[in-house]
């Protein structure tokens, strides 16, 4: 699996991350409307939710890019940092767009989802990394 991702990261991760950021940009621009929640789930679970994915999706791009070798060494602390910085904008942004509000535990909740979203990387890739040396010794 370890190299079947990294032989086709264009389609498997890097299509899928732009997709998913482009959305989560559009989401968060357009102005709130005061309507039933569909979903109904709390504002913190959504942002949680949102940044875990954007964390997974980030981060796994940054480990098997092979442009850079420092941020492949570093693909944890990259995805930290920008997920955490582009939280923070988005918040600052989302005091200019009508009927929404930039909140401190908004951010709080995509810092959560962020370390989250870290945790199940390193566990993914521990397993994967671990069922392909298996494989390739046997």
């Amino acid at each position: 699996m370890y190299n079947y991702i990294k032989e086709n990261r264009l389609k498997v991760l890097t299509i899928p991350l732009i997709l998913y950021w482009i959305i989560l940009f559009i989401a968060t621009t357009l102005p709130s409307t005061p309507y039933v929640d569909v979903f109904d789930i709390s504002d913190k679970i959504k942002h949680f939710g949102a940044y875990l994915i954007l964390a997974v999706l980030l981060g796994l791009n940054l480990h098997f890019q092979e442009k850079w070798k420092g941020v492949t060494q570093n693909f944890l602390k990259f995805t930290f940092i920008i997920c955490i910085f582009y939280g923070l904008i988005d918040e600052l942004h989302q005091i200019f767009v009508p009927n929404r509000s930039g909140e401190f535990l908004d951010w709080v909740a995509d810092l959560i989802g962020t370390i989250v979203g870290i945790l199940i990387i390193k566990i993914f890739l521990t397993i994967i990394k671990n069922k392909s040396t298996q494989i390739e010794t046997t």
